[in-house]
Order: C-alpha cells, then structure tokens, then sequence
C-alpha cells in the first residue's frame, strides 16, 4: 500500500511505568510499511451458536479469526499501536465447520459495554464513531465452502485527529437463520479488534457506587453477612483491569474484614461494571464503614499501580439486628402491658366501698 505508514506492535514491559512502555515501543519497533499484532485474550466469539437437539444437520458453525494472506495465523485478536494519520493493511479469515456452503456479511463496528460489564458489539445498523468507522473490509459478503476459510483482507485507517488511548471493535460475520414459522434469528461471531492510538496516556479509574446491606439471623446475638455491590467506572483513555478488596471496619476498630470484588472483567474506557463480594461473621456493632479500594490495576498485561489515578468512596452499613431488636420489643411491650393490666388489677381490688349511711329515726341530739 503506496505511502502507508506502519502500526506497530506492543510488547508491554511490568518493569516500567505505561508512559515510558509506550514511548519505547515506538521508537523500537517501526516496521517502516509493514504490520504486527500479538494476541492477548479471548476472541468475541468463536463459532455460531447451535442447537445440540438440532438435527438438522444443514445447520453451520462458523467463526472469524486474524489471518496471514495465507490463511489463520494463530492470533487469538488483532491489537495495534498506531501514531494517528497511519494506516495498515492486515486480514481475517472467515471459517466454515459445516458440511454445505456458507455466505456470510462482513461488517466492523465499535466496542460496547453490556449492562454486568461484558464486551460486546454496536448493532449492524448502529453508527461506530472509532475502530468501526476506520476499518474497511475489501467485501462485506463471503461465501465458504464446507470445510474451508475464506481469507479477507482489510484497512484500519488511523484518522490524523484520532483521540490518544485505547479504541476497542470487533470484526463480525453474520448469517441469518430462517426458521420454519417463518421467522429470522441473526447470527453473528466476530473476532475482538484493539488499537492504542500514541499520544497522552490517562489511567484513571472511580469506585462510582457502593450498595450494602446487613443480613443476620433470628438470634439475641446474631453474626450476619453483608452483601457488598460497588460500580467500578473507568474514566480515563486506555482499557484497565482492575483487582479490588472491600475493608470493613466498626466502631473503634473492634472488628474488621476484607474480601476480594469479584467479577471484574477488563473495563474499556468510559465503560462501567458491576462487581460483587460478601463479608461473612459480620457482629452487630453497629455502624459498619465499608470501602472499596484498588491496590492492583493492569492494562493488557502492564502493571499501573504507580501511574493509575483512583478513586475511592466510602459508605456506612449498620449492623444492627433489627429482627432480633423487633422481637425484643413485642417482649417488652407485652411484659410492660401485663404489668399495667396487673396493676389495674390491683387497684380495683383494694379500692374503698362506699360508707353506711345510719338514719337516727329521734331525730333527737
């Protein structure tokens, strides 16, 4: 490709902090006209979905994978660094499993973020602003042979004012399935598309929300749990996955705890996710003050504790058995109603009968 410049591989070092990796990688792997990738982490998809009770065996699987001009070349996705105004030339293969031919559409669009935080893809009719828009596909419908791969080539076209950091897509392939009633379901599979874009670096991350609540037993002394849900939110330009703990302290430290979030997958940049943990054995003290810290946090690999900027949030729980502390006061209240009751009791039974009245009938002095 006349006048192309070339997107360049990255190979994160944990030694350094991201600003000097991205700098050195730069500078030391120009491959003047050409491309390199590496492969890091699971494709978005695989193989079409099929139903095992199916028997219908016209059904296909398929699957879209980064490829050679030759064919797949084991690469799990395509990731890039690239200086904006460069562009590239690489390829996927479209991969036939089934027994008849396959025809498939070729489209790229950009990343999305589901609800729990799961990679996913814009709808075909929706508008990519980034990787999306920048890929063009030499075709957009491809027709496989049983047992074979069609090789696509493609052009990721960096735009000169392309904003620095992390820009996330995918690559899909699309076959509609039409059922017997008469309906259509769209089947698409892809593989994952990354490029860093050279420029300022900003890792930044937020602990948005924290939710808590305190769950104990029917018991004068109940030891309860706590479930803990936080929204982790990352604000800066570059995809980050993040380890957090949840701390737990009462009041003057009589009690505390830490356990890990869970479920915290790689956030891409302005993308939220939702994570969970439980704190076990929790006495009611009382107030509870929880917080949800980050100590580790990597981005393809590379460690950034020192570069990373986050924040933090802290919220109160109250263990407090209020079950218990309920049943406590209907005792209360129905020990001090007897009391009352029996007092009344009492009362009329010691109360003074009405005096005799004596009629002198004389009427003398």
């Amino acid at each position: 490709m006349t006048g192309v410049a070339a997107i360049r591989a990255r190979r994160p070092s944990r030694r350094e902090d991201l600003m000097n990796v991205t700098r050195r990688l730069f500078a030391a792997t120009v491959f003047g006209a050409g491309i390199a990738v590496i492969a890091a982490g699971p494709a978005l998809g695989l193989a079409a979905p099929v139903d095992p009770s199916d028997s219908d065996s016209s059904r296909q699987t398929w699957a879209v994978v980064p490829a050679s001009p030759e064919g797949p070349d084991g690469r799990a996705q395509l990731e890039y660094v690239a200086q904006p105004g460069t562009a590239a030339v690489d390829h996927v293969a479209v991969r036939n499993f089934g027994t008849s031919p396959l025809t498939v559409e070729l489209y790229a669009q950009d990343a999305a973020t589901t609800s729990d935080g799961s990679f996913d893809l814009l709808a075909g009719d929706e508008t990519s602003r980034a990787i999306g828009s920048w890929i063009a596909l030499d075709t957009e419908t491809v027709t496989i042979e049983p047992r074979s791969a069609v090789v696509v080539p493609f052009t990721i076209d960096i735009p000169a004012d392309a904003e620095p950091g992390d820009h996330a897509g995918g690559i899909v392939a699309v076959n509609a399935v039409d059922a017997a009633n008469g309906s259509s379901t769209q089947y698409r599979v892809g593989t994952r598309v990354y490029t860093r874009v050279a420029g300022a670096v900003d890792p930044a991350l937020i602990v948005e929300r924290i939710d808590g609540a305190y769950e104990a037993p029917l018991s004068p002394f109940p030891v309860g749990t706590v479930p803990i849900g936080a929204t982790l939110v990352n604000t800066g330009n570059i995809r980050l996955t993040p380890e957090a703990v949840v701390r737990a302290t009462s009041i003057f430290g009589w009690w505390s705890a830490e356990v890990p979030l869970s479920g915290i997958p790689e956030i891409l940049p302005d993308a939220a996710t939702a994570a969970s943990a439980v704190l076990d054995d929790v006495p009611a003290l009382g107030p509870l003050w929880v917080t949800v810290e980050v100590p580790s946090v990597t981005s393809s690999g590379q460690e950034l504790v020192e570069s990373v900027r986050t924040e933090s949030v802290t919220v109160i729980v109250w263990a407090v058995p209020w079950i218990a502390l309920a049943a406590i006061a209907l005792l209360l209240l129905a020990a001090v109603t007897a009391v009352i009751n029996l007092r009344r009791r009492r009362r009329a039974s010691v109360a003074p009968q009405d005096p005799l009245v004596v009629n002198d009938a004389s009427g003398a002095l």
